[in-house]
């Protein structure tokens, strides 16, 4: 028995057995669709940029932690040949299974911690080294709509530590500018902001992403209308699909039925690959899905799952050019009713 009648069967174990969770009977027809589909090998151009994600004055609000992460647009490689399997299909299909009702609460609420191995070289008289920097943003969203955005820098840590002691081990990296690292954790900041959020560099408000549609194909479509609306982006809408549906997994309050959706539309892209399993820097373990995001360059997305819970642990981009690698960890993301306030060092 295949993995895809495996999870036909967990999702609908009896031909008259009452449906078990939002849309079960929908996706049993789309795993049986996705069964009979013959698998082609497909070569596409992929994406080449992250998309803009987060409240409209998030840039402004927390530009030492998102400015100093963002990818810059370039082109970048072709894609190998498409070798999504039945079993990466299944996982990817049984996340989307289990993506439960939301609980209530009074606000949308994400919380990230940022690491980022900087490609650039600190130091002197050739006492050079990398340094790690980490920050926490946090975001909020109430249903009135007012918007919060949190924010605190944690403490950097030199990666060669030898020519760090030989650097005099200093505590703080300054810029030019302001600003700068230290080996000591900033003050967290908590900022009113305006509460629209953004899908790609469409702008939507929680009414409006509730509303996005449950059907994948049609999520696909209105994906398809998000990237469009981004006109600093040059690639084309195939190419940004992976990272413009994973925003749905996570980053935006969608449904569980539209969460679901974006699960089942990443499972028909050939550029989507099911690594296997995993764990993230938290030590938590999950499911690893990657796929490109810049043409002309080793840029990866990398997504970690949990699919027992369709939650996304944690988000990685690797080979960003002259920047180094970014790691997102996911610590929470949902509705709550704790009140915003800044972020801790804990």
């Amino acid at each position: 028995m295949s993995d895809i009648d495996n999870l036909v069967r967990a999702i609908d174990p009896a031909p008259h057995a009452p449906d078990q969770g939002p849309g079960a009977r929908e996706l049993r027809e789309s795993i049986m669709a996705t069964q009979a589909r013959r698998h082609r090998t497909v070569r596409r151009r992929l994406p080449w940029r992250a998309g803009a994600i987060g409240l409209a004055s998030a840039a402004a609000a927390t530009a030492v932690f998102l400015g100093q992460v963002a990818p810059a647009p370039s082109p970048s490689p072709m894609l190998v040949p498409g070798r999504t399997s039945h079993s990466g299909t299944s996982i990817l299909l049984a996340a989307a299974a289990k993506a439960e009702a939301a609980p209530e609460g009074a606000y949308w609420h994400l919380k990230k911690l940022y690491t980022m191995r900087r490609a650039q070289l600190f130091g002197k008289n050739g006492n050079t080294y990398r340094l790690e920097t980490s920050e926490l943003f946090e975001q909020w969203v109430a249903k009135d709509g007012r918007g919060w955005i949190g924010g605190r820098q944690l403490a950097a840590r030199p990666l060669d530590t030898e020519a760090w002691h030989r650097d005099g081990s200093p505590n703080k990296w300054p810029f030019p500018d302001g600003g700068g690292f230290s080996t000591s954790p900033g003050e967290g900041t908590l900022t009113p902001v305006n509460a629209n959020l953004h899908w790609s560099a469409t702008r939507m408000n929680l009414k409006e992403i509730e509303a996005l549609p449950a059907d994948p194909e049609a999520l696909k479509r209105r994906a398809a209308e998000a990237i469009r609306s981004d006109q600093d982006f040059a690639g084309s809408v195939e190419d940004g699909l992976p990272l413009t549906l994973a925003s749905l997994l996570y980053e935006l309050p969608a449904s569980p039925q539209v969460r679901s959706a974006a699960y089942r539309a990443l499972a028909t892209l050939p550029a989507v690959r099911v690594e296997g399993q995993t764990t993230d820097p938290q030590g938590r373990q999950g499911v690893a899905v990657t796929f490109p995001i810049q043409e002309g360059q080793p840029t990866q997305g990398r997504l970690v799952i949990d699919p027992d819970t369709s939650k996304v642990l944690t988000y990685e981009v690797t080979g960003i050019p002259k920047k180094g690698d970014r790691v997102e960890v996911v610590l929470e993301s949902g509705w709550t009713d704790t009140k915003p306030s800044p972020p801790s060092a804990e």
